[in-house]
């Protein structure tokens, strides 16, 4: 099996030490959990990597101010899961930060401008120029960090939805696609607006996409939704800071296992990962199990192997991948083995 670990490069990067050397291509023993790198594509700053729906398919993103000409970029995946180039697109925006295919088209979210970019995915899996641009506007409570929009993540829902997390204006924003013009709209009464100062970053859904966890930055919090046709109802909020602990902290990623039975949340500077019960038996309640460190410092970013049986944290400030084997009866995690990453930021697993 292989998977791809997305890295920050250069300075100007938010990584005090930034020593990735483009996009890693690893490949892991589903048996023993053992990584091994296979070879690095050079690029500045991808920080984050997405997959096709078919799975042929590899998008890369620069995360780069706009003076720098950032560009997104496509690869092909061949049967050994080796990557080659095919297109790039310009970014028009600063420091883009995540990636979805939605409807056919590459979603692009660019923190630092607060818009997303919309480029069509031709047969071929080649880009096409950027068809659409949805700027955000607005501000919150914290005058550092919620100064202006920043758009933190793109999430489609339904067949026809997508919701852009902001973190500057403390709002996930929803959209339904037009088929007559193939362009996104708002849909303000889906909006979920929250506490001012919360910070949403990254959201996931359960299967039936009737449940959402969204995970603040700023606030340290799992806010828990249940999804009707007219709006998403808040059912719950849930700490990913342990009790015991005062110092700085930043929520980064939020999963859900392929059992649908837990949810797993990192928390940098406490640097660990929350680990939780789905309760489905009460409104998908979070009942939480255990703060497991995560064996090393930041972890941006972690990603769960298809089997559900292993989970890898991307520490970015210890530049390692570490291996904790999931308890697939508790859902908790038992560390196993971690290998050398330079500044690693995403992991994508590969379909080969």
């Amino acid at each position: 099996m292989n998977l791809y670990i997305g890295s920050y490069t250069q300075d100007g990067s938010p990584a005090p030490n930034p020593v990735g050397q483009g996009i890693g291509c690893f490949g892991f023993d589903a048996e023993t959990g053992e990584l091994s790198i296979n070879n690095y594509i050079p690029l500045r700053n991808p920080s984050y990597l997405t997959l096709s729906e078919d799975g042929k398919y590899l998008y890369a993103v620069e995360e780069l101010l706009p003076a720098l000409t950032p560009h997104v970029f496509a690869y092909k995946l061949d049967k050994q899961g080796e990557l080659f180039p095919i297109n790039s697109q310009q970014l028009d925006g600063g420091y883009a930060c995540h990636l979805a295919v939605v409807k056919g088209s590459l979603v692009v979210a660019n923190y630092m401008s607060g818009d997303c970019l919309v480029f069509p995915i031709q047969n071929d899996g080649s880009l096409a120029p950027c068809q659409q641009q949805i700027q955000h506007h607005g501000a919150s409570l914290n005058q550092q960090r919620q100064e202006g929009p920043h758009i933190h993540m793109a999430y489609p829902f339904d067949e026809d939805g997508l919701l852009l997390v902001d973190l500057g204006i403390d709002r996930v924003k929803a959209y339904r696609f037009n088929s007559s013009d193939s362009l996104w709209e708002d849909n303000l009464e889906l909006d979920i607006v929250l506490p001012g100062g919360t910070g949403p970053r990254h959201l996931v859904s359960d299967q039936q996409a009737n449940y959402f966890y969204l995970l603040s930055e700023l606030s340290g919090e799992i806010f828990v939704f249940r999804k009707s046709k007219s709006s998403f109802d808040l059912v719950q909020q849930a700490s990913v800071i342990p009790a015991d602990y005062s110092g700085e902290f930043g929520g980064a990623a939020i999963r859900i296992h392929p059992n649908g039975r837990f949810l797993y949340a990192s928390n940098r500077g406490a640097d660990v990962i929350a680990v939780f019960e789905i309760i489905e038996g009460d409104k998908n309640r979070l009942s939480l199990v255990a703060f497991q460190a995560c064996g090393g410092q930041t972890p941006r970013d972690f990603n769960i192997d298809p089997s559900g049986n292993w989970l890898l944290v991307a520490n970015q400030d210890s530049n390692k991948l570490v291996v904790f084997k999931i308890d697939l009866e508790k859902g908790g995690l038992t560390r196993t083995s971690e290998i050398e990453c330079g500044t690693p930021t995403a992991i994508c697993w590969s379909p080969h």
